[in-house]
């Protein structure tokens, strides 16, 4: 079989494949996107929880700092009153002290806010974003539903020319195939036209006798000005 009959065959088999897929509409793509959503927002709700889960240890950590600095500072007062400090060095290093661990709680309480604020985000989030996921996982279920109904109805065939497609493809050059490849997609599904008259079926521009012969010798022709393959049937021999 002729290069030329191999790209006509392969036409005839990517146009049947199309009215398939679009039988299928957008379904395909909407699962893989959904299904994309899915994985992306699971993995952000671990990375939240696991945040959430750190935010909590840190809330408990500088509690109990403030709370131990609160004591300590308790205790250093005490001893201002209770006539324990004896010489103004002591007393200089027991305020010294106390600055130092007043200062702690002030930072601490500062850094406690901020933690509060993060876990209570947090906890909103994760809240909003399982909510997002199960209505996620509904619609991604009935479109999966949809979706493998459709292909039920179509499979065997689109399993066939697909196959049929592969063998199709391995007899032809890379160059030719990537040239039938843009001109199909630039020309909306129709990459191939057969000479009518001695003019492009597509288009209608003239096709040369020079070309109209090699077309009929089966050789690789372009259309002028539309740039698509172009074949003479033998019927017109």
């Amino acid at each position: 079989m002729s290069v030329v009959d191999q790209i006509i065959l392969l036409h005839d088999v990517d146009n049947k494949l199309f009215e398939i897929n679009k039988l299928l509409g957008g379904l395909p793509g909407q699962v893989e996107e959904l299904t994309t959503q899915e994985e992306n927002l699971k993995n952000s709700l671990v990375e939240k929880e696991e945040l959430l889960k750190k935010t909590t240890v840190d809330i408990e950590t500088s509690e109990n700092i403030i709370a131990t600095s609160q004591e300590k500072i308790n205790t250093l007062k005490d001893k201002l009153t209770d006539g324990s400090i004896s010489t103004n060095k002591e007393y200089d290093a027991m305020m010294e002290t106390i600055d130092y661990e007043k200062n702690l709680v002030s930072e601490k309480e500062t850094e406690l806010l901020t933690l509060m604020e993060t876990k209570d985000t947090l906890s909103k989030e994760i809240e909003e974003d399982k909510s997002n996921l199960d209505t996620l996982i509904q619609d991604l279920a009935s479109k999966k539903e949809t979706l493998e109904s459709k292909l039920s109805e179509v499979s065997d065939e689109k399993n066939s020319l697909e196959e049929e497609r592969s063998n199709i493809i391995k007899n032809i050059d890379d160059s030719i195939l990537a040239q039938y490849q843009t001109i199909y997609e630039a020309r909306n599904g129709v990459a191939v036209a057969e000479i009518l008259d001695d003019s492009c079926g597509e288009c209608g521009s003239f096709i040369p006798a020079q070309l109209v012969n090699e077309a009929l010798a089966k050789q690789v022709v372009f259309c002028g000005n539309c740039g698509r393959f172009v074949y003479q049937s033998n019927s017109e021999n």
